[in-house]
């Protein structure tokens, strides 16, 4: 399964989604994390969980590569072959890298969150979806609302807007939390710190419909 999380807008927690779901599928078979990203958080993540692991004298299950633009439909497509699932955290803007993880990918994962500066966001990134649909029509896209605030009604007005747009949207929900920003800190998981069992229950639900 090779699964890309996009977004051109930052902040919606596109890196925190794809590190947390390249490391549990590492945990079910070989898995490959293709950072995208410019920024190349993931990579940098990456490099902090392989610091990590060897002080802690454990075994690094998840490979990491940086690949961008058209690389990463040329390179991934090929790299992806030696695993069983490939995660690919692409840029956070409309470029060629987002373009071509879109083409790679038999799913598209859109973490988004609830204001009316994402739902401006992704009325270009629809645009940007269509494209892709035409090219590689086997794409599936499945939004995820990322970064909620529990305490407000805000997401009622962003599933409005995805149901107006036919949109996909999974019935997990992932809340800001601190436990999120620390797990990254550290090139951990909210799972491998085991502080926080509401933010773990959060992305195990998450897994599960990814897995459906």
């Amino acid at each position: 399964m090779r699964v890309s999380i996009v977004n051109t807008k930052g902040g919606v927690g596109k890196t925190t989604t794809a590190v947390h779901l390249a490391t549990y599928l590492s945990s079910l078979a070989s898995t490959l994390l293709i950072d995208g990203d410019p920024q190349e958080s993931a990579a940098t993540w990456a490099a902090w969980r392989r610091e990590s692991l060897v002080k802690r004298s454990r075994h690094l299950s998840l490979t990491t590569t940086c690949l961008h633009g058209k690389a990463i439909y040329d390179e991934g497509k090929s790299l992806s072959k030696g695993f069983v699932h490939t995660v690919i955290d692409a840029g956070g803007r409309d470029a060629p890298g987002l373009r071509n993880a879109l083409l790679l990918s038999e799913m598209a994962i859109i973490p988004i969150g609830a204001s009316n500066l994402d739902a401006a966001a992704m009325t270009d990134l629809l645009e940007v979806l269509d494209l892709a649909t035409d090219y590689n029509p086997k794409l599936k896209v499945k939004v995820l609302l990322s970064r909620i605030d529990p305490r407000t009604k805000d997401a009622k007005e962003m599933l409005k807007f995805l149901n107006e747009n036919n949109l996909e949207v999974l019935s997990a929900r992932v809340c800001e939390r601190v436990s999120f920003r620390r797990a990254i800190g550290e090139g951990s998981t909210v799972e491998e710190l085991g502080k926080d069992s509401v933010a773990i229950s959060e992305m195990s639900a998450f897994y599960k419909e990814v897995l459906l």
